[in-house]
């Protein structure tokens, strides 16, 4: 009886499971399909669909492919496509690409592994190899390393593609971003230097009065949120410049340039130059501050890794000489695997060569400005005078002379300039070459030790040299010049600042470093780091730059010569030196109290004791050296101010030496040193005299 009650409650139990199963199941479709309507209303499900995001087909631009649907199976397929004939022609072209690209790789492998000769003709090879594909650049630059990457670098015309882009490089960023992280690295700076550059301290107060380090709120940051606030920083290009130019002038004192690097630096100065890479200026203060960190060689890799290398290289390929330059010297000071060993600091810039060299320098000519100038100011090509254009004309002519004199004055000045030289070149070719000219600055009064060339014959290197040379002027005669007269020099330029008054803002730190003593002092010990003394030399100096070359020889002569300035020392060219002052420090006592005349212009006093004994000493001390003495005086009067007041800097009684050959040039004291062309009495004397010394170290080496 029991056992059918049980039975009975189980035949309850199931049927109602079944019917609670059932009901659930049917509630849960129904709720299942009630989400999905609403789900459906609401969010498109198909976006999900990936396989299905794009059309199942590809465009193939190739005639051969164009009946590609009509084909069944892939022998049809394969028919279709017309093979290239393999001529004799595709064939050597294939095997010459394939040949040129395994060279390079094992052209590389050798740059990196080989000894050091054989890595620089792999370098060399490497750098003049072409043909090949964008890809195998790209393999290469992932396989380089840092000394090869450098030395590559400097060869000339390298392919810009052997190097990567630095991390990061397609991130744009926008100009406050940028400024923002200058003035955070500006920070760090101060606070690693502990705040003892004033000019740093000074700088950030100035520019950034309105903002602490802790909780920084900048103006743009008010303004994106939309509080208006009159902007107390503008943020635009200026500012951006001047914080560029202050990290510049912190790395400029050698015990903080390693600051930058240390401060995480590298990256934003990068991110600078992908910002603003078309502003000339700024890039050139870019490169001067990686030049200054480049004499340190433990932050190569950092440099590297960083991208500086490659932008290196694309500097170094820049027509402007400023930017070249600077560039150049900082992959000078980098190139670790250069057997020379020279290293050029701040203010010693290397005009040429530019690249790694192969051949053998036989002689270092040395070029230092004077007082306001500059090595990318002072030697340059002197600008044409227009002044004395013009046309002779009758003035008896009955008729047509106002209509003449009137279509003269519409004529532009470059037209007359070309149609003049152009009748002069024909005459001089019905002459044919059978004659001589006269060279321009022609000096109008020597001495009698003086010797030319004060001519050049039509059939001169000069003379086919003249219409390119004044068509293509130069920014800087000693780079553009002298290497292609001779061949195996190495032109140094020496670049300092100067200062008419006092009252000029000056660095508390290098303000002091201004004389003539501390200055010579200076560049001998950076001379000797980039090698000057191991060859022959040429000084060549303008104005204030003679004096500091007289006092860096003298003081070696004093402590002995050990680093062979004065033995090596084979001629000194003056332009316009003040040997016994100028009279432009005459200035009475109270003339001297508003101006406050610099340090440099207090030592050019007329007669200044220190000038005398300084020229005395120098006297006694080419006794026991002998160097070729050449001086150019100028007899011009300087038209200075903007009221055009004349004033010769130096007269001859102060530019003659009383040694050596003496010329007066009929230039003022800017022209001087700016020859007019090839042509020019003022460059031929220096290529003579450069030429001269050249040739007797060949035959010396010859008999050796």
């Amino acid at each position: 009886m029991k056992l059918q009650i049980y039975k009975k409650y189980i035949y309850y139990l199931k049927s109602t499971g079944t019917c609670v199963v059932v009901v659930g199941g049917c509630w849960f479709l129904y709720q299942l399909r009630q989400t999905s309507q609403i789900l459906r209303s609401s969010v498109t499900t198909n976006v999900l669909d990936l396989e299905q995001s794009q059309a199942q087909y590809i465009y193939i631009d190739d005639p051969r492919f164009k009946d590609v649907l009509m084909f069944r199976n892939k022998e049809d397929l394969r028919a279709s496509i017309a093979e290239k004939p393999r001529t004799l022609t595709y064939i050597i072209t294939k095997w010459w690409k394939s040949l040129n690209r395994n060279l390079a790789y094992k052209l590389l492998d050798l740059a990196q592994n080989g000894c050091a000769s054989d890595r620089e003709k792999a370098v060399y090879s490497l750098s003049r190899l072409k043909h090949l594909k964008d890809w195998h650049y790209w393999h290469m630059a992932q396989m380089l390393d840092a000394k090869t990457a450098v030395a590559l670098a400097r060869m000339p015309n390298v392919d810009l593609r052997f190097f990567l882009r630095p991390p990061y490089y397609h991130m744009k960023h926008k100009l406050y971003d940028v400024i923002e992280n200058l003035h955070y690295l500006l920070l760090d700076l101060d606070s690693l230097c502990q705040s003892c550059h004033p000019c740093l301290t000074q700088f950030l107060n100035k520019k950034f009065h309105d903002t602490h380090r802790d909780g920084l709120i900048f103006d743009h940051d008010l303004t994106s949120v939309g509080l208006a606030v009159p902007p107390a920083i503008i943020w635009d290009q200026d500012l951006l410049y001047s914080c560029v130019q202050a990290i510049h002038h912190h790395s400029s004192l050698d015990q903080h340039s390693k600051d930058i690097v240390d401060a995480g630096g590298l990256p934003i100065l990068m991110n600078v130059q992908k910002l603003v890479g078309d502003n000339i200026n700024i890039c050139i203060l870019l490169a001067k501050i990686i030049s200054n960190i480049s004499l340190h060689e433990e932050y190569l890799n950092d440099l590297f890794r960083s991208g500086w290398i490659g932008i290196l290289a694309k500097w170094l390929q820049n027509p402007d000489l400023r930017l070249s330059a600077t560039a150049a010297r900082a992959l000078a000071n980098l190139d670790i695997q250069d057997a020379s060993n020279e290293k050029y600091a701040r203010r010693i810039y290397v005009l040429h060569p530019l690249h790694r060299n192969q051949s053998a320098r036989k002689l270092d000519v040395v070029f230092v400005h004077g007082l306001l100038g500059g090595v990318f100011v002072t030697w340059r090509q002197r600008d044409p005078d227009t002044s004395t254009l013009g046309f002779v004309t009758d003035a008896h002519s009955p008729c047509g002379t106002d209509a003449f004199t009137s279509m003269l004055a519409e004529t532009p000045q470059e037209f007359l300039k070309d149609l003049a030289h152009d009748l002069r070149m024909r005459e001089w070719k019905k002459i044919g070459e059978d004659f001589e000219v006269i060279l321009d600055d022609c000096p109008e009064n020597t001495n009698c030790r003086a010797c030319g060339p004060f001519t050049c014959r039509g059939d001169n290197v000069c003379m086919e040299q003249a219409e390119r040379d004044r068509i293509a002027r130069t920014e800087c005669w000693p780079r553009d010049w002298l290497p292609r007269d001779v061949p195996s020099l190495r032109v140094i330029g020496i670049n300092y600042d100067t200062n008419l008054s006092m009252w000029t803002p000056l660095c508390p730190i290098e303000g002091l470093k201004t004389t003539i003593d501390e200055r010579s002092e200076e560049f001998v010990r950076k001379l000797l780091m980039a090698g000057v003394g191991k060859k022959p030399i040429v000084w060549i100096c303008h104005s204030m730059g003679g004096l500091l070359v007289k006092k860096m020889l003298v003081e070696e002569w004093k402590q002995g010569d050990k680093h062979n300035l004065c033995q090596n020392t084979r001629s000194i060219v003056f332009y316009s030196t003040p040997h016994r002052g100028s009279h432009v420090a005459a200035l009475t006592q109270t003339t001297q109290m508003l101006v406050w005349p610099s340090v440099e212009v207090q030592e050019l006093r007329e007669e200044s004791p220190k000038l005398l004994q300084l020229h005395d000493e120098f006297i006694r001390m080419l006794k026991n050296y002998t160097m070729d003495i050449v001086s150019f005086s100028e007899t011009k009067s300087t038209l200075v101010t903007a009221l055009k007041f004349p004033f010769q800097f130096v007269n001859p009684n102060s530019a003659d030496p009383g040694v050596g050959e003496f010329f007066e040039i009929p230039q003022d004291h800017l022209s001087i040193c700016k020859p007019a062309n090839r042509q020019s009495f003022l460059y031929q004397k220096v290529l003579s005299i450069v030429k001269r010394h050249v040739n007797a170290e060949n035959n010396s080496s010859k008999k050796v």
